[in-house]
């Protein structure tokens, strides 16, 4: 059975794929206009796979780069694993599992026996910016977890758990004012109602939390530190080469958990810890090939000429080697995130506004 390499974020052959955009949602296929050529072109806007009569099509994230050496049917059931451990981890449901106990097997039976399909059958992750989500929390042990609606966060330097959307945590308040109207018989002032507001307890969920205590860092910063990571898939315009900038909403989104946090610890009692802020962006640059652990290094920082003390990090990350890193276990011999604390680029906002 033959398989097809595309990636997302690049043009397809039409005249190649033209039953699969046509017969599978449109979502999986984007349609622009080519400014040269005046035609229209399709892009595949997914990652995940597909069964297209005799022949299976997986389509690779963004950033990663396709070999012409590479073997196919291993690079399929890495990926065909990775979704399988993105399902069950988080519990979501999908049927290929139930019924074939993996969607690897599901592949491997369906090269072994030469299966065919008369329609264009689709496994999917819609949006791979979840799964990318969750590959970098787990590189940095996320210690937020989301059950029965509660959003959680598993504190190491407080020894507990804690639910972040407790009242009690909240950076904001709403506070009804009521209407009231003077009786003129009784001549007394008589309150008529008051507003009333319902899901005033927002769900402020940030993507990745972890906490670190730092021994001897090079520079000299909090011994305990906070982190609160935002994975951004998108991040890549392909015809201009370049990275897209920030949203201010995420940046005023990063700002908000970061104070949101610092009111989490002083809740606590606890003082003098670091909070940090980061965007991790894929590597679309090959940057970190070279770097020291060879899947991560830092890019660029976000500084504020009015707020001196809100900073943001942005990391590059290659996702092949996060793939593996999930897929294998690998193990980094060293706490990657604790060296970027330690980094005179690298600013947290500190508890109580003391001074680094």
């Amino acid at each position: 059975m033959e398989i097809e390499l595309i990636q997302d974020g690049k043009a397809v052959d039409y005249n190649k794929y033209q039953e699969v955009i046509e017969n599978v949602k449109e979502s999986l296929f984007r349609r622009n206009m080519d400014k040269e050529t005046k035609e229209w072109m399709y892009i595949s806007n997914f990652v995940g796979i597909l069964l297209d009569k005799d022949r299976l099509i997986l389509s690779l994230p963004k950033s990663v780069i396709i070999k012409d050496s590479i073997d196919k049917e291993i690079l399929l059931y890495k990926y065909a694993r990775l979704f399988d451990l993105y399902f069950v981890v988080n519990e979501k449901k999908c049927d290929l599992i139930n019924k074939y106990e993996s969607i690897e097997n599901w592949c491997k039976k369906t090269i072994e026996e030469n299966k065919t399909s008369s329609s264009c059958q689709e496994i999917i992750t819609f949006k791979f910016e979840m799964v990318f989500e969750w590959m970098i929390g787990e590189f940095f042990q996320n210690q937020i977890s989301i059950q029965k609606g509660d959003v959680l966060f598993n504190s190491q330097l407080l020894d507990k758990e804690i639910d972040i959307n407790d009242t009690k945590y909240n950076t904001y308040h709403w506070n009804a004012i009521g209407k009231q109207t003077k009786d003129h018989k009784q001549k007394q002032i008589v309150q008529e109602r008051e507003s009333v507001f319902i899901n005033q307890n927002k769900k402020n969920i940030p993507d990745i939390v972890c906490e670190r205590i730092l021994e001897n860092p090079k520079y000299e910063r909090p011994q305990k530190s906070c982190c609160i990571l935002d994975a951004k898939y998108y991040g890549w315009d392909y015809e201009k080469e370049a990275y897209y900038l920030p949203r201010n909403l995420d940046i005023y989104k990063q700002f908000f958990y970061q104070e949101q946090f610092q009111r989490i610890y002083e809740k606590e009692n606890e003082s003098n810890i670091g909070v940090y802020n980061f965007l991790v962006l894929p590597d679309y640059l090959g940057d970190t090939k070279d770097t020291k652990w060879g899947i991560i290094r830092q890019c660029a920082v976000i500084e504020f000429d009015y707020h001196q003390s809100q900073k943001i990090a942005i990391l590059q990350v290659d996702i092949e080697k996060l793939v593996d890193f999930i897929y294998s276990g690998l193990d980094m011999k060293e706490d990657v995130l604790s060296v970027f604390l330690g980094n005179s680029r690298v600013v947290p906002m500190i508890y109580d506004n003391e001074k680094v």
